[in-house]
C-alpha cells in the first residue's frame, strides 16, 4: 500500500478497529473476571460502574479507546509519509520532498491536538473515577462505625489513610495507563507487523534463506527479552509491596511522636523514640537495597536490549538495500516500524516494574474492601427494646473469642437517675459502658432495655476536637445552637476565657489542656441536652472542685437526664444515686 491509500482508509479503519477492540475487550474482561487478579480488580473498580453513571462512564471509555487507536493510526501514516520524504531525497525529487515535508508538518499539528485532547479526556475520566472511588471508600470506612470496629480486627489493614488517599489515586492512574498501554501495544503490534511484513524480503541466516525472516527474527528477539525481563524482575512485586507498607509504618510512627509530643517530653523519651524511628527507617533502607540489587540486573538488561534494537533493523535490511531491493525510504520506514513494534512488544517488559507497584496497590485496596466486607457480614448489634427506663437483667459481655468477661449485671434506671460504675483497672468498666452505649463490637447476652429517648451522648476520657474553629469543634458533629447559647454554656463550664475565640481556626485538640478538653465535653452536654449521657472518665483531668461544679451543672440544667458514669474517684459517688462495682474493689471509699 502507499500513503494515499492508507490516508483514505483511515476513517473506516478507525471505526472497524474500534468495534473489534470493544468486542475483544469485552471477551477479555469476561475471562479476566474469573482469575484472582480479575476478581480483585473488579472488587475495587466496581463502585465506579453504577447504573446512574454507566452511560457517561462508557462514553468516556469509548473516547479514550478511540484516541488510543488514533495515536496508532497517526504513527502508521507517519511512517508512510517519511518513506516518501526519504525516497524523494534519494530520487532528488524537489517537489515531492517539499510536498511530504508539508504533510509531515501538518501531521505534527495533528499530533499536538491529539495529545492535548487525549490528556484532557484521560484526566477527566481519572478525576471522575477518583471521586467515586474515594466516596465509596470513605462511606464504607465510616458506615456502621467500621472505622472504630477495624481496631478490633486481628489482621488490621495498615495505614488506612494511605489507602484512601495515595493508593486509590495511584491505582486509577495506573489502571488507565496500563489499559491504554496494553491496547496500544496490541494494535500497534498488528499494524506494524503488517508494515514490516510488506517491507521484508528473504533473510539469509547461517546459510538458510528465510522468507520474511526479519519479522520472525524481531519477534523472537523481543519475546525472549521480555521473558527474561519478567524472570529477573519477578521478586519486585513482593519488594514493592513491602516498600509501601514500611513507608506507611514509618510515617505513622512519626505522626505518633507529634501527637504525643507532650508525654514524650515529660518522660524524656527522645532516645527511645529515636531508636524506634531509626529501626523503622532501617527496614525501609534494607528493603530499598533489595530493590536496588534487583533493579541493577533489570535496568542493565533493559538498557542492553534497547541499545541493540537501535542498530538491528538496519543490519537486517542492509543486504536488500545494497542489492537495490529496498529504497532509502523503505530503510527509514523499516527503522520506524521496527522501533514502534519493539516499543509495542516491549511494553510488558518495560512496564513490569510499574506493574509490580500496581499489583501491590491493588492487593492493599482489595484487602481494605474485603476487611470491610467481613465487618459488614458480622451480626449487627441488637437494638435495645424501647421502654420507659434503662434496664439490665442478667446482662453479660463476651470477648472476641467468646469468653465471658462480665455477667449477672442488673441495673434499673429511671429519668433523673445517675449510675456510677467503679472497679479496679482492667475490670471492664469502659467495656460495659461501650456495651450500654451500643458500640461494643462483640457478643452480649441477657436482657437489656433502653429508655425511649433521643440519641444518647457518649463522652470519652479525651474528647475529640475536629479541625476548624472552636465553634465548629464545640458543635461537633451537628449541634444547631445560637451564639448566645454557646457563650452561656462556656461560662457555666468555666471556659469563658475562650468566648472571644469561637471563630478562630486552629488545632484546638493540641491547644487546649486535657482539663479544658474535658470541660468542652460538658459544654456539649449543656448544649445538646441529651436525655441519656455516658461519661467515661470524663473528669479525670479535672480538680475535684471543678468536677463537682460540672456535675452539679448537669444536674441543674438537665434534671431529667439519665447519667451513667465510669470513674475511679470516690468523690463521684455523691453525684450518683446508684452504683455498681465490677470485680473485687481494692479499697473502700471513706464515705458513700
Amino acid at each position: 500500500m502507499n500513503w494515499q491509500t492508507e490516508l483514505n482508509n483511515s476513517f473506516s479503519w478507525l471505526m472497524s478497529a474500534l468495534v473489534f477492540l470493544l468486542v475483544g475487550l469485552s471477551i477479555a474482561l469476561s475471562f479476566l473476571r474469573k482469575t484472582k487478579f480479575g476478581k480483585q480488580f473488579w472488587r475495587v473498580a466496581q463502585p465506579a460502574w453504577t447504573v446512574s453513571h454507566k452511560g457517561k462512564t462508557l462514553g468516556l471509555i469509548i473516547l479514550i479507546l478511540l484516541f488510543v487507536l488514533l495515536e496508532v493510526r497517526i504513527s502508521v501514516l507517519n511512517t508512510y509519509f517519511y518513506n516518501g520524504l526519504y525516497k524523494s531525497l534519494q530520487d532528488k525529487a524537489v517537489d515531492a520532498f517539499w510536498f511530504f515535508a508539508g504533510i509531515n508538518a501538518l501531521l505534527v499539528l495533528v499530533k499536538i491536538t491529539h495529545s492535548i485532547v487525549n490528556y484532557l479526556i484521560t484526566q477527566a475520566f481519572e478525576i471522575k473515577w477518583l471521586e467515586k472511588l474515594n466516596a465509596e471508600m470513605l462511606n464504607r470506612w465510616l458506615d456502621h462505625k467500621n472505622y472504630y470496629l477495624l481496631r478490633y480486627q486481628k489482621e488490621l489493614p495498615d495505614n488506612i489513610d494511605q489507602r484512601i488517599e495515595q493508593d486509590a489515586s495511584a491505582f486509577i492512574s495506573g489502571t488507565v495507563s496500563a489499559v491504554k498501554g496494553v491496547l496500544n501495544a496490541i494494535v500497534a503490534t498488528i499494524e506494524f507487523t503488517i508494515i514490516l511484513w510488506g517491507l521484508s524480503g528473504v533473510l539469509m541466516l547461517f546459510g538458510l534463506e528465510i522468507s520474511k525472516g526479519v519479522v520472525f527474527f524481531i519477534y523472537i528477539f523481543i519475546l525472549v527479552a521480555t521473558a527474561l525481563s519478567v524472570w529477573i524482575g519477578r521478586p519486585l512485586i513482593r519488594l514493592n509491596f513491602n516498600k509501601e507498607k514500611l513507608q506507611g509504618d514509618y510515617r505513622y510512627s512519626l505522626i505518633r511522636v507529634r501527637e504525643n509530643a507532650e508525654s514524650i517530653a515529660f518522660y524524656s523519651g527522645e532516645e527511645k523514640e529515636r531508636r524506634h524511628l531509626h529501626e523503622r527507617f532501617n527496614f525501609i533502607i534494607q528493603n530499598r537495597w533489595e530493590i536496588v540489587r534487583r533493579m541493577l540486573g533489570l535496568d542493565g538488561f533493559n538498557t542492553g536490549v534497547t541499545q541493540t534494537a537501535m542498530i538491528l533493523p538496519l543490519m537486517l535490511q542492509a543486504p536488500r538495500f545494497f542489492a537495490g531491493q529496498a529504497t532509502l525510504g523503505d530503510m527509514h520506514q523499516t527503522v520506524q516500524s521496527f522501533n514502534r513494534l519493539m516499543r509495542a512488544l516491549s511494553f510488558f517488559r518495560l512496564f513490569y516494574e510499574e506493574f509490580t507497584l500496581y499489583q501491590a496497590r491493588l492487593n492493599r485496596l482489595y484487602g481494605f474492601f474485603t476487611t470491610l466486607d467481613h465487618l459488614d457480614s458480622l451480626p449487627s448489634q441488637p437494638t435495645y427494646p424501647c421502654t420507659k427506663g434503662f434496664y439490665l437483667r442478667d446482662f453479660g459481655i463476651k470477648d472476641a473469642s467468646g469468653q465471658i468477661l462480665l455477667s449477672n449485671i442488673n441495673i434499673e434506671l429511671q429519668a433523673g437517675d445517675a449510675l456510677l460504675i467503679q472497679g479496679a483497672s482492667g475490670a471492664g468498666k469502659t467495656t460495659l459502658l461501650k456495651a450500654l452505649a451500643g458500640i461494643y463490637p462483640f457478643e452480649t447476652f441477657g436482657v437489656a432495655e433502653q429508655a425511649c429517648l433521643d440519641k444518647p451522648l457518649f463522652l470519652p476520657q479525651r474528647p475529640y476536637m475536629p479541625e476548624g474553629t472552636l465553634r465548629e469543634a464545640i458543635c461537633y458533629p451537628n449541634l444547631k445552637v445560637t451564639d448566645f447559647e454557646i457563650r452561656q454554656a462556656m461560662e457555666v463550664c468555666s471556659l469563658d476565657k475562650y468566648t472571644n475565640a469561637l471563630d478562630v481556626d486552629m488545632d484546638w485538640q493540641a491547644t487546649l489542656s486535657p482539663g479544658e478538653l474535658q470541660r468542652v465535653a460538658f459544654v456539649r452536654i449543656v448544649l445538646a441536652k441529651p436525655q441519656l449521657i455516658f461519661l467515661d472518665e470524663t473528669t479525670s483531668a479535672l480538680d475535684e472542685p471543678t468536677e463537682a461544679m460540672l456535675y452539679l451543672t448537669i444536674k441543674h440544667w438537665l434534671p431529667k437526664s439519665i447519667i451513667i458514669s465510669v470513674g475511679h474517684r470516690c468523690t463521684l459517688q455523691q453525684f450518683h444515686n446508684k452504683q455498681i462495682t465490677l470485680g473485687k474493689p481494692r479499697f473502700e471509699c471513706a464515705y458513700s
